[in-house]
């Protein structure tokens, strides 16, 4: 057995080999996950089943015309090299042009014609809630999408619940296992109002399980309403021209399906300030019109009338007095004392002022208990519900009225003139329905459709 090769000397005889036979060579290929690291460029030139890292060094990036771009179909050329220390095998391209659109590209608009032409992309987006009790992710457990969502929902509202359903991120797994996810997570078991479906960055093929036809079909049925967090800003897909919102990334989905705390919390203070500043301007205007009765001519007359009223009260009771006892005049005295009393007008000044105090007392209270803006989805709910409420109320009535117009053209007195029948009258216009109700001689009036004619009966008997 001869000698082992440490792993340099090894990849240094591969590295003597290959590069040589292979210093001048055109490759075809499709560009993907192209990216800048320092002054270089980086990206994966593929085909089906099979894929080549490719570097632009800053000294040949001249004479390029342009940057690759991701799913554009280039022919380079360039010299094959081992980094040994690595291991690795790159292709340093000095020349790039384009060979024709990418097949994923062209795959992908083919895809989104057809389903457009099906109406999906078509249908009106549902808003989302504004105060959610449960949202519910679709994702790669582990992925950083998932943390970014646990982040920020637990950052801007912490008591809401967060339901997690794993789903493969990409490969073959990817379409079944969202596919699932979305079935099960939306069941009203859960209880979820608003749904998240969250990846993160990667190339155009590691998005490629969300143009599936299936999974953009199934996101656009959804019962609930659904955001898309897939990739990063750059990256679309159309599971995002199916959803109801669209986030450039899954930090901005989760803050879309979120309230944010601190801005309720300073909504509910401003409006706490402006009712607690408008329940005092209106006390204060109550209390200026309160001293306004107090320091009037009427109420600096209470004195003299109470003492009026007393004297007359006095005569009534010494006249009582002269008189015989009767239980009615008794009666009548004391109802009218009673009426007195609650007339008076310092009652009217107590009952104002225990009326201010409760105010005061309420006032006092009311701060804390002042809410935002109320939930809407109700009332969103109830007016989906009255449109095809209205409209079947509609159609009963129509066919209702078309009922009546149907019967009351039946009892229309002109349909027998218009087949050919003749109206007899008398004299005073009233309809002749017997051949005994006129005498010989009397005069008939016949009506036909077009027109009127009178005439008068022979001497003759009926027939």
């Amino acid at each position: 057995m001869d000698a082992p090769l440490s792993v340099k000397r090894l990849l240094e005889q591969i590295k003597a080999r290959i590069e040589p036979p292979f210093s001048a060579v055109c490759v075809v290929g499709e560009v993907s996950n192209f990216r800048g690291s320092g002054r270089h460029w980086y990206f994966t030139l593929k085909e089906e089943g099979a894929a080549l890292s490719c570097a632009v060094w800053a000294g040949q990036q001249r004479f390029l015309a342009r940057a690759p771009r991701n799913g554009e179909r280039v022919v380079v050329k360039g010299s094959l090299n081992l980094y040994i220390a690595g291991g690795s095998l790159t292709l340093a391209v000095t020349h790039c042009e384009p060979a024709g659109t990418g097949d994923l590209q062209a795959r992908l608009r083919e895809l989104e014609a057809a389903l457009r032409s099906e109406g999906v992309f078509d249908r009106p987006r549902r808003p989302l809630p504004r105060f959610p009790g449960r949202i519910g992710v679709v994702g790669a457990l582990g992925g950083a999408a998932l943390r970014d969502v646990l982040e920020v929902t637990r950052r801007r509202a912490p008591g809401i619940d967060i339901l997690v359903h794993p789903a493969a991120a990409q490969g073959e797994r990817c379409v079944p296992e969202n596919l699932l996810a979305l079935q099960e997570i939306q069941d009203p078991f859960w209880k979820c109002d608003v749904l998240l479906l969250v990846r993160g960055g990667g190339s155009l093929e590691d998005l490629w399980g969300y143009n599936d036809p299936a999974l953009v079909r199934a996101i656009a049925g959804c019962r609930l309403p659904l955001v898309t967090g897939l990739g990063h800003e750059i990256d679309t897909t159309l599971a995002d021209l199916a959803a109801d919102r669209r986030a450039a990334t899954p930090s901005q989905a989760a803050e879309l399906a979120t309230p944010d705390r601190q801005q309720l919390r300073s909504e509910l203070l401003r409006r706490s300030a402006a009712l607690l500043a408008r329940m005092q301007w209106r006390l204060r205007g109550w209390e200026t019109t309160l001293n306004l009765l107090a320091d009037s001519a009427g109420m600096r007359a209470v004195p003299g009338r109470l003492a009026q009223a007393d004297q007359s009260l006095s005569a009534l009771r010494h006249r009582l007095g002269r008189c015989a006892p009767h239980h009615s005049a008794a009666d009548r005295l004391g109802a009218l004392a009673r009426r007195l009393h609650f007339a008076h007008p310092q009652r009217r000044l107590d009952l104002a002022q225990a009326r201010l105090a409760l105010l005061r007392q309420r006032l006092a209270h009311l701060g804390p208990a002042v809410a935002g803006e109320s939930d809407r989805p109700r009332v969103h709910e109830a007016d989906r519900r009255l449109v095809p409420a209205v409209q079947q109320s509609l159609g009963a009535r129509s066919r209702r009225l078309e009922i009546l117009g149907a019967r009351l053209r039946g009892l229309d007195p002109r349909r027998p003139l218009q087949q050919g029948f003749v109206l007899a009258t008398d004299g005073e216009g009233r309809p002749v329905t017997s051949a005994q109700a006129l005498p010989g001689g009397a005069p008939i009036g016949l009506q036909w459709l077009d027109g009127h004619r009178t005439a008068r009966l022979e001497n003759g008997g009926p027939d």
